[in-house]
């Protein structure tokens, strides 16, 4: 049987994202991602876990040199349309790969995973994720990761004792989610069925477990991978950390 992350962001992860990622708000992000790295044009970037290469045809646009890095084909071939579309063809290198294996050595700027794009594996395996972005990055290159703010989901997970169940509108299908926080592994289990809106035939169904680091476990691990932590914030709009805040975004330097 196939790892959950090796399926998972397929049709109809696409289909059921992408319809609230609008350009506004993927220009403002890409912006944010520039402004937080503080990365200038003529820089080399890595966009690990890149998906449809949404922020990466801005930073092309604005000067950067990216290369998306990606497991999933189907969105690595969403992301190729989009790059032609974008007509930066000549600033964005498409690669798929394992993010725990990345082939570079001190060759970026800058590097970045947005998103939730960080805990998909084992803590080990975790691990191996930011040495490999270490090893990636030039000295004194810059790491972001983007995460939900785990603070937030046990919360939510105390409210619900453990799990609860919600479902909403998404593209061409009503999708139903149920979320389960095992407290004892800090991981995220989350199943979801996607339902046809004019029919309410199943579609399809998929899922996926998350490790939900708190921002200490989170700022440990990229410290012992030898990466100075140099700012948190807690939104995309450049907000400082509180316990309540939306994400966790962690800004670090390779010593």
């Amino acid at each position: 049987m196939p790892e959950w992350f090796e399926v998972f962001f397929d049709r109809f992860y696409y289909e059921t994202y992408s319809v609230f990622q609008g350009e506004e708000r993927n220009e403002a992000e890409a912006r944010f991602i520039v402004d937080a790295l503080g990365i200038k044009p003529g820089m080399r970037v890595l966009d690990v876990a890149c998906g449809y290469a949404r922020h990466a045809v801005y930073l092309a646009r604005w000067g950067l040199d990216v290369v998306c890095y990606d497991l999933s084909p189907y969105l690595l071939e969403k992301a190729r349309e989009r790059i032609r579309e974008f007509n930066v063809e000549d600033k964005v290198e498409v690669v798929r790969g394992d993010m725990r294996s990345l082939p570079y050595r001190g060759e970026f700027d800058a590097a970045y995973l947005f998103y939730t794009s960080f805990g998909f594996f084992s803590d080990e395996d975790n691990m191996r994720v930011l040495q490999s972005l270490h090893n990636s990055l030039r000295p004194g290159g810059r790491l972001l990761i983007d995460q939900s703010n785990t603070l937030r989901l046990i919360r939510d997970a105390v409210e619900h004792r453990g799990s609860w169940r919600i479902w909403y509108e998404a593209g061409p299908y009503i999708v139903l989610e149920e979320s389960r926080l095992d407290p004892l592994e800090g991981r995220l289990h989350v199943v979801r069925d996607y339902l046809d809106k004019e029919t309410g035939r199943r579609q399809g169904q998929a899922w996926f477990t998350l490790r939900a680091y708190t921002p200490w476990e989170l700022t440990n691990l990229i410290d012992r991978a030898g990466m100075r932590v140099e700012k948190v914030l807690g939104s995309r709009r450049g907000e400082e950390y509180q316990a309540d805040s939306p994400r966790i975004i962690v800004i670090a330097r390779k010593q």
